[in-house]
């Protein structure tokens, strides 16, 4: 059953509450963005974007970016194994996640809202060793059949740095060779969602600092396509999505390498620099 949502953004209150939550990831991550200015004015748009290890170090950078620079409230269509935490699921409707269900990506798309889609899902947010940035769409078409069918145009969003958050000690397959594997077949369990055992900085959960980089490609139009033919244009759509995707994690794997490199510290220091400077001169 789907859990019920609004259309209504928080308040600038909730928001500035959100942002300063996050201001520490954002001195740390030290977010580069490309290409906002490929974001149309106007709705509906369907990001469509690569999952990240783990899938959630860099959504709250984009959300806050969007909300700040754009006046965009994102909604982001999730696994709906979210919103089966209680008290949780509130309050990720509260600031844009929505149960990735067809019914409710067309209530948004009606609505002519901002939506973010991850088509790899779960299964590519929790990656096997030696899968960073690749896209695990499998034969995947329903994010294009659904944009054809509200005419929404299409922004590939493109995200690197968060895959080196993590090193996967334990993915998958190493579940399903070891004794927990028949146990794993024998209850059912969605293989998808069987999280990697990882490690960051150190020893410890904590992910390692990384500068993470965002590019929004250019926008790619649906109205011309027929939805009566749904199978083989969403298949066409998907293929032209994909090729733009890819080629918007290799400009920004090419940026990073070519970026001065800096330590996570300096960067902080700089960031923390540049917010005593601003408020000196609001003084």
């Amino acid at each position: 059953m789907d859990f019920n949502f609004d259309l209504d953004p928080p308040q600038p209150s909730e928001v500035e509450l959100v942002g300063n939550i996050f201001r520490p990831w954002e001195w740390l991550t030290d977010p580069q963005f490309y290409g906002l200015e490929n974001i149309p004015l106007e709705g509906p748009v369907l990001f469509v974007a690569n999952h990240t290890i783990m899938g959630g170090l860099d959504v709250p950078l984009i959300w806050l970016r969007l909300y700040r620079e754009k006046n965009i409230f994102l909604r982001m269509l999730v696994d709906h194994a979210h919103f089966k935490i209680p008290f949780v699921r509130e309050f990720l409707v509260k600031f844009g996640e929505v149960e990735g269900t067809r019914e409710n990506a067309a209530d948004l798309l009606r609505n002519r809202q901002y939506v973010l889609v991850f088509p790899g899902g779960a299964r590519e947010a929790f990656k096997k060793k030696g899968e960073a940035y690749q896209l695990i769409w499998k034969d995947h078409i329903g994010f294009a059949k659904i944009a054809i069918q509200f005419g929404c145009t299409i922004v590939p969003l493109a995200s690197v740095g968060p895959e080196e958050c993590y090193d996967i000690v334990y993915d998958a397959d190493d579940y399903m060779k070891s004794p927990l594997g028949k146990m794993i077949e024998r209850i059912g369990l969605r293989k998808d969602l069987l999280i990697p055992i990882v490690k960051g900085y150190g020893p410890t959960l904590l992910p390692k600092p990384q500068r993470f980089y965002f590019h929004f490609g250019e926008p790619i139009p649906t109205a011309h396509y027929n939805f009566k033919d749904s199978i083989k244009n969403a298949s066409e759509l998907r293929d032209i999505v994909k090729t733009s995707l890819e080629s918007g994690i290799d400009f920004l794997l090419e940026e990073r390498e070519n970026a001065p490199k800096e330590s996570w510290f300096k960067r902080m220091l700089k960031k923390k620099g540049k917010v005593e400077r601003s408020k000196r001169k609001d003084k």
